[in-house]
C-alpha cells in the first residue's frame, strides 16, 4: 500500500471510530441528545469499517501475509491485543459503575445489558461467537463489541478460501461460513468488497484526474443519500427485519459509495501522500487508538455516567464526559493495541507449541486465484 492511500486510511479510520463514540455521546442516555443529529451515522461508520477490514486484507495477503501461520498469528493479534483487555476492563468497570448506581445498570436502563450468566457471555465473546446464527449477545455494557461477533469471521472464511490446501478448500470455506451463520454473511458482502477494491487499485490503472472523479462521484453519492434520509428517512431492510438490528439496503449502499471512493483514492496516492505526509506522526498516533476508541468508549462511558456527581444535561457532566472518556481510550491503546507486536511473538511463539513446525503453506495468489474463478 502506497504511503498517500495509508494515511488517509489511517484518518478515516480514526473519523469513523469517532464518529461511532459520538453517535454514542449523543445519546439521551449519556448527555440528554445534545448530539441526537450524529446518531444515524455510527452505523454507517461500521459500514465503513468492514470495507477497510476487507481492504487491508487484500493488501497485506499479497505481501507479507503468504503463509496460513503468519495470516492466523497477525489475525489472532489484531483482535485479541485488545479484545481481551477490553472484556477484562468493561467486567471491572460494570461492577465498579453497577456499585455506584445499580439503578443505570439494568435491562431497563440499557436494553442490551444482561448481568444474570456473565461467564458464559463474555467466554463466547471472548472466542467471537457472540454473534453466530441467532446468538445476540453483549458482554457487559459493551454494546459495539457486536461486530467482533462478524469481522473475524471473514478472517476464518477468507483464510479457509486462500490458505486451505486444494483439496478441501472448498468444504474448509464451506464449515467456516456455516458456523458463522446467515445473520453474519448478511454483511460479508462489505468486506469483500473491500478485497476486491485492494485488486482492482492494483490491476486498474486509472489517471490520477479519474481517481478524482470517482473519489469525489462516490462523496456526492453519499451526501446525495444523507440528503434524501433527511426528508424521506432511511432505508432500513430489503424485507422484513429477520435478524433484529442489521439495515441491508442501507449497509450495501455505503458499502458500494465508500468501495467506489477507496478505489479512487488509490490512485491519488502521491497527491494525497505530499499533503499529509507532514502530519504522519500524530495521523499514525492516532490510529493506533482507533480499535481502542471503537471498542472501549461505552463501558466507559457507562461508567462515568454513574460516577459523576452531576445530571448527564449538565455542561460540566458533557465536557467531562467526553474529555474523560477519550483520555481513558487513549491510555488503554497504550496497554493494548499499541502493544500488537508482544502479543504477536506471544501467540507465534504459542503456535509454534501446538502446531507442526513447518506447516504447508499455500502460495496467496493461487488461493486468491480460486476464490475469483481464476487459474
Amino acid at each position: 500500500m502506497k504511503e498517500g492511500t495509508s494515511l488517509y486510511l489511517d484518518c478515516v479510520r480514526f473519523v469513523a471510530a469517532l464518529t461511532v463514540f459520538a453517535s454514542h455521546y449523543g445519546t439521551q442516555h449519556f448527555t440528554g441528545g445534545q448530539f441526537y443529529q450524529l446518531q444515524p451515522y455510527g452505523a454507517e461508520a461500521v459500514d465503513v469499517f468492514f470495507v477497510l477490514s476487507g481492504f487491508v486484507i487484500g493488501c497485506v495477503t499479497d505481501g507479507r501475509e503468504r503463509s496460513a501461520r503468519v495470516y492466523a498469528v497477525n489475525r489472532a493479534a489484531r483482535l485479541w491485543s485488545v479484545a481481551l483487555p477490553v472484556l477484562l476492563l468493561t467486567l471491572v468497570l460494570d461492577r465498579a459503575g453497577s456499585a455506584l448506581r445499580p439503578d443505570l445498570y439494568t435491562a431497563a436502563a440499557i436494553p442490551h445489558y444482561h448481568p444474570d450468566g456473565w461467564l458464559g457471555r463474555y467466554l463466547l465473546s471472548a472466542v467471537f461467537l457472540n454473534q453466530t446464527w441467532h446468538l445476540d449477545i453483549t458482554p457487559g455494557t459493551d454494546w459495539p463489541y457486536w461486530s467482533l461477533g462478524y469481522e473475524p469471521w471473514y478472517y476464518v472464511i477468507f483464510g479457509m478460501a486462500i490458505f486451505a490446501p486444494g483439496r478441501v478448500r472448498v468444504a474448509a470455506t464451506v464449515i467456516g461460513a456455516t458456523l458463522a451463520g446467515p445473520k453474519v454473511l448478511a454483511l460479508f458482502p462489505l468486506w469483500l468488497a473491500g478485497f476486491a477494491c485492494s485488486r482492482l487499485s492494483r490491476n486498474l490503472r486509472p489517471s490520477p484526474r479519474s481517481g478524482a472523479v470517482l473519489a469525489a462521484a462516490s462523496v456526492a453519492g453519499w451526501i446525495a443519500y444523507e440528503a434524501r434520509a433527511v426528508h424521506h428517512g432511511r432505508l432500513f431492510g430489503l424485507g422484513p427485519d429477520v435478524f433484529g438490528r442489521l439495515e441491508f439496503a442501507q449497509d450495501y449502499l455505503i458499502g458500494a459509495l465508500f468501495a467506489v471512493h477507496l478505489i479512487g483514492i488509490c490512485h491519488l496516492s502521491g497527491p494525497i501522500g505530499r499533503r499529509l505526509g507532514r502530519f504522519a506522526r500524530p495521523i499514525r498516533w492516532l490510529a493506533g487508538s482507533t480499535f481502542s476508541l471503537y471498542l472501549m468508549h461505552y463501558p466507559v462511558m457507562q461508567f462515568l455516567n454513574a460516577a459523576l456527581p452531576w445530571p448527564r444535561e449538565s455542561p460540566v457532566s458533557r465536557v467531562l464526559l467526553f474529555g474523560l472518556t477519550l483520555a481513558a481510550v487513549f491510555l488503554f491503546a497504550e496497554v493494548s493495541e499499541r502493544r500488537k507486536p508482544a502479543w504477536r511473538r506471544a501467540i507465534a511463539a504459542l503456535s509454534g507449541r501446538l502446531l507442526p513446525p513447518n506447516p504447508v503453506a499455500v502460495p496467496v495468489r493461487s488461493g486468491v486465484a480460486a476464490i475469483s474463478g481464476r487459474q
